[in-house]
């Protein structure tokens, strides 16, 4: 099981977007801040600018079947 995206702001992005996207302070640590990161480095603990957790979207998921695309960047998931 490994992860190939995350949802969030309505959308799936990739790992890449997801990492610059916690970067520039779109997504945001939400307290209590855990030290915790996930395969890609990506904090556990993120929160879209409507303060929804980021979820990780895995392999396995059944809905990984049907979101094959990056909502930022288009790339393949």
């Amino acid at each position: 099981m490994r992860i190939i995206g995350y949802t969030y702001e309505a959308d799936v992005h990739c790992p890449a977007c997801t990492e610059h996207r916690a970067a520039i302070g779109v997504l945001k640590r939400q307290p209590p801040l855990q030290m915790r990161t996930d395969e890609h480095g990506i904090a556990m603990d993120l929160i879209d600018r409507q303060g929804n957790p980021v979820h990780p979207l895995h392999d396995i998921d059944g809905a990984a079947t049907e979101l094959t695309h990056c909502g930022t960047c288009y790339e393949e998931l």
